[in-house]
C-alpha cells in the first residue's frame, strides 16, 4: 500500500529521492516519448538512460497505450538512428572537403591573376583542412561510436526492454472500446474548454489520434485507484497542456494533479461507508528523471553525460538570443509597420510610414513551446525601442516635376516582439557549443507611441503644450485637425 503521508511535489526535481519513493510503493509510469527518445540521445547518453531504467525495470508499469504507440514507431527510429551514426562521419568528411575544394578554387583565381603568395596560401588551406579531418576523426573515436554500432546497439536493445516489461506483466490493461469511446466524446468537451491534457494535439492529429493523451492520463488514473498506487509519471510532451515551464522548471499543471486526486480517491459507496485517501502522483521530464535515478541509485555517469545533464534550455538560449535577434532584424526594419498600431499614432504623413530604426533592444524571457521528434521550438521575447519618420504630399516642382514632400515627422515606439526559433537536436551535437538553429521568424509584436515631433514646431521656442494640444478638450493638435489660434477644428468656432 503506498504511504499516503508524503507531499508529492509537482514540479520535475532532479534531487528527489526515487529508490525512497520506491520504497514506499511508488509505480513508475513512463510515457511513450520517453522509449522512443531513447534513439535520438546520443550514443553515451541513451546508454546511461537506459542503464537507469534497468536499475528499476522491476517497478515500471507499461500502459497499454503506450505500448501500441510505440510499436507503430520504433521500427523507424531504430532504423534512423543506425544510420545517422554510421553515416555521421563519412558526411561530415564530405563536408569538409566540399568546402576545401570550394576555398582551393577561389584561390586559384588569385593564383591566374598572379597574386603574390597565393601558391603559399593554397597549401595553408589544404593543411589546415588536414588538421580538421583528424579532429574529425578523433571526436568519434574519443566517443567509441564505432564501438556502440559494432556492440550495443546491433539489436534493438530499447525494444528488447520494452518486450521484457510486456512479458513480465507489467502492462496495464486495455481500456474497453465503449470506455475509449467515452474518453473521446469527453475529450472533444474538455478540448473546446482548453483542458488539460492534449487540447494541444486538437488541430494536428485526427479520429482517436487526437484524445491518445487523454486516454494515457485516463488508463493511468484508472491504474492508479485500482490498485491503490501512487505514480511517479515521466513524460517528454513539453507542451503547455501538461507543463506549466518557467525559469528552466516543469510544473505538471495544477489542473492535472487536482484531478488525480479527485478521481483516484476511493469514494464513501464503494468502500463500506468510508472514504479512501487520494493517491499521490510525482512528475518528472526524462532528463531529470534519470539524474534522480543516478544520484539516488549510484547509476554511474561519464563526463559526456554529465555535461549533457547540465546543459539547459536557458543555456542555449543564452547563446542565441542575440543571433536570434540578427536573424529577424532586417524583417523589423523594413516590415516593422505590421506590429504598430498607426492609427493610434499622434499622425503619420501621407506618404506613410518609413523603414523603422531599431535603437535598443534587449532579451525579456523565452518558452519552449513544443518538442516535435527531434526538433523544439522556442519563442523568445525581446523590448525593442524603434523610430521613424514620414513625411506629407506637398506636390511636385514646376520645374523639375519632382516630388515635393513636407519635413520629417518623427516617431518613437516601443513594445515587446516574440521570435519563434526551431532548433535540431542532432543526436551526435556537441552539447557545450551548440549555438545553432533551423529558423527564425517572427510571430507576433505591439508597439505602442512614446514619442512624436511634428516638422512644424519650432524646436527654438517649444512651450510645454502650447499649440500642440488644445486647451478646451486636451486633444492633441496636428495638421489634420489644426483649427487656428491654438485650437482643434471642433473647438475654434467658438473662440
Amino acid at each position: 500500500m503506498a504511504n499516503n503521508n508524503e507531499i508529492a511535489p509537482i514540479i520535475s526535481d532532479a534531487s528527489v529521492n526515487v529508490a525512497e519513493l520506491i520504497a514506499h510503493d511508488y509505480v513508475i509510469v513512463c510515457d511513450t516519448n520517453v522509449y522512443l527518445g531513447l534513439y535520438r540521445f546520443s550514443p553515451d547518453y541513451a546508454n546511461f538512460a537506459l542503464d537507469c531504467l534497468r536499475e528499476i525495470q522491476e517497478y515500471i508499469m507499461l500502459p497499454y497505450t503506450v505500448k501500441i504507440e510505440y510499436n507503430k514507431h520504433h521500427h523507424s527510429l531504430f532504423k534512423r538512428r543506425q544510420d545517422k551514426i554510421e553515416n555521421s562521419i563519412e558526411d561530415t568528411m564530405k563536408l569538409i572537403e566540399k568546402q576545401q575544394n570550394s576555398l582551393k578554387n577561389s584561390c586559384a583565381t588569385l593564383i591566374t591573376r598572379q597574386f603574390p603568395g597565393a601558391h603559399e596560401f593554397q597549401d595553408e588551406i589544404d593543411e589546415k583542412y588536414n588538421e580538421l579531418k583528424t579532429m574529425l576523426t578523433d571526436y568519434f573515436q574519443e566517443r567509441s561510436v564505432l564501438t556502440l554500432i559494432q556492440d550495443s546497439w546491433t539489436n534493438d536493445v530499447v525494444k528488447t526492454f520494452v518486450e521484457r516489461l510486456v512479458e513480465s506483466n507489467q502492462i496495464m490493461q486495455d481500456l474497453p472500446r465503449d470506455m475509449i469511446y467515452s474518453i473521446c466524446e469527453d475529450g472533444e468537451k474538455r478540448y473546446k474548454k482548453q483542458v488539460p491534457p492534449g487540447h494541444k494535439d486538437g488541430k494536428t492529429k485526427d479520429g482517436i489520434r487526437k484524445y491518445s493523451d487523454l486516454i494515457l492520463w485516463k488508463e493511468i488514473i484508472q491504474f492508479a485507484k485500482e490498485k491503490q498506487k501512487n505514480i511517479i509519471f515521466v513524460t517528454d510532451d513539453v507542451k503547455p497542456d501538461w507543463w506549466n515551464i518557467e525559469n528552466d522548471k516543469y510544473e505538471l499543471l495544477p489542473q492535472l494533479v487536482k484531478e488525480f486526486a479527485k478521481d483516484t480517491k476511493t469514494r464513501e459507496s464503494a468502500n463500506d461507508g468510508v472514504a479512501g485517501p487520494s493517491m499521490k502522483i510525482v512528475p518528472f521530464v526524462s532528463s531529470d528523471f534519470y539524474e534522480a535515478i543516478s544520484n539516488s541509485m549510484n547509476v554511474p555517469k561519464s563526463d559526456v553525460v554529465e555535461q549533457a545533464l547540465k546543459i539547459t534550455d536557458k543555456d542555449y538560449i543564452d547563446m542565441i538570443e542575440y543571433q536570434a535577434f540578427d536573424s529577424i532584424y532586417d524583417d523589423l526594419k523594413y516590415s516593422g509597420f505590421q506590429y504598430v498600431d498607426e492609427s493610434a499614432l499622434t499622425y503619420v504623413g501621407a506618404e506613410g510610414i518609413e523603414e523603422w530604426e531599431i535603437d535598443k533592444h534587449e532579451f525579456s524571457s523565452f518558452r519552449m513551446v513544443e518538442r516535435d521528434d527531434d526538433q523544439i521550438i522556442y519563442e523568445l521575447i525581446y523590448d525593442v525601442e524603434m523610430s521613424s519618420n514620414s513625411c506629407d504630399y506637398l506636390g511636385k516642382d514646376d520645374d523639375t516635376q519632382e516630388i515635393i514632400v513636407s519635413p520629417s515627422y518623427k516617431h518613437g515606439v516601443m513594445g515587446q516582439l516574440t521570435i519563434s526559433v526551431v532548433r535540431t537536436v542532432d543526436m551526435l551535437m556537441d552539447f557545450e557549443d551548440s549555438s545553432d538553429f533551423d529558423s527564425s521568424e517572427i510571430v507576433s509584436g505591439y508597439f505602442e507611441e512614446t514619442s512624436y515631433e511634428s516638422c512644424f514646431v519650432d524646436e527654438d521656442n517649444i512651450v510645454p503644450n502650447a499649440y500642440t494640444t488644445c486647451p478646451d478638450c486636451t486633444r492633441e493638435i496636428n495638421t489634420e485637425n489644426d483649427g487656428g489660434n491654438g485650437f482643434c477644428v471642433e473647438c475654434a468656432p467658438n473662440h
